[in-house]
């Protein structure tokens, strides 16, 4: 199981913080930081731990932003001279 999915339950269940912290071997602002997610979504818990982990992780985590950047778009074309000239020896 998840560690977010065992956070729901024991925030679910009433633990506090620390409490969650503890037990999952988390910092306190991580605990926090994904309580006032989990408390944004408005959407019962229940709902959130019957869904597959992969699924609920991209909800807590947006992915790597760096694709979304504009300049990825310039620096793609680019990659394959890259490699092609990492090959060469020296």
């Amino acid at each position: 199981m998840s560690q977010i999915k065992q956070l729901i339950r024991l925030y679910q269940d009433g633990a506090g913080k620390k409490t969650i912290a503890r037990d999952l071997g988390l910092s306190k602002n991580t605990v926090k930081a994904y309580i006032n997610k989990l408390e944004s979504f408005k959407v019962d818990y229940k709902e959130l731990l019957h869904l597959d982990d992969p699924v609920l992780e991209t909800r807590f985590h947006a992915g790597n932003p760096a694709y979304k950047d504009t300049r990825y778009e310039q620096l793609k074309p680019l990659l394959g001279d890259f490699i092609k000239e990492l090959t060469r020896p020296g």
